[in-house]
């Protein structure tokens, strides 16, 4: 897809903030809740700065299959990922937001390292917990295969980047993605950075709200300590706009 996306315009103050954060990371998980057009846009805005903070990878929850073809994808190749064609159900992920944020990142910082770390498939009786097992070890095997000694930026589910237990015993699997890194290389310095919508829309099989009255409106942005979902931190942005897809044939 040709489509292009436009940086993501943080306020000063909440932009150095996240900064910061990065800046005492060696990987920085974003949480989000899937299928919104501001996370890969937040993420174009970052790339610079990041750069300069030694982070020179964007992790994607993409099967590790599906990773050759990305790269080859954002690198001007015409065939595209399988992840990201036309299906019947969405769950917010394959988006041509994130393919374009893929190309162009690409054309704008060709060292950048592009890696998908969710599990191609489950194992018949494995769990949810054993995905999350799974893509933190396909996320640390990359790293020494692909970018050894850079710091890694991560996009994927709020439920999966959380680094604290929950205080619900039932409330999704645990140990979560962000959680079983932190267990498998307690070396590395891992933040997770929950991103909350205060309105608008998302995609998830259909497009849906955020949950009317649930955050107050704001403006800009905003920058807060770590909430009740397991984070070290969360950024509140305004609204969100919902994703979209490759049409179904």
């Amino acid at each position: 897809m040709g489509d292009m996306i436009t940086p993501y315009d943080l306020p000063s103050t909440v932009k150095a903030e996240l900064l910061a954060l990065a800046a005492r990371s060696d990987l920085l998980l974003l949480g989000e809740v899937h299928g919104t057009q501001e996370v890969p846009r937040l993420v174009l805005g970052l790339l610079d700065e990041l750069a300069a903070l030694s982070y020179g990878s964007i992790g994607f929850e993409i099967p590790r299959g599906e990773g050759a073809a990305l790269s080859a994808w954002a690198h001007g190749g015409e065939e595209m990922p399988a992840f990201f064609g036309a299906k019947e159900f969405q769950d917010g992920r394959g988006n041509r937001q994130v393919l374009s944020l893929v190309r162009q990142t690409a054309s704008c910082s060709p060292n950048w390292k592009l890696l998908c770390f969710d599990a191609d498939f489950l194992r018949e009786g494995e769990t949810g917990a054993d995905r999350d097992r799974h893509m933190a070890e396909n996320l640390l095997a990359l790293r020494q295969e692909e970018c050894a000694g850079q710091k890694i930026v991560a996009i994927c589910g709020n439920f999966h980047s959380r680094l604290i237990a929950p205080e619900q015993p039932d409330f999704g699997p645990w140990p979560s993605f962000g959680a079983n890194v932190q267990l498998l290389r307690p070396d590395l310095a891992v933040s997770a950075l929950d991103i909350r919508f205060h309105g608008g829309e998302f995609f998830n099989g259909e497009v849906r709200e955020f949950e009317s009255g649930s955050l107050p409106l704001i403006e800009g942005g905003e920058f807060r300590p770590g909430g009740w979902l397991g984070h070290t931190a969360e950024l509140h942005l305004p609204h969100a706009t919902p994703a979209t897809f490759l049409e179904a044939a």
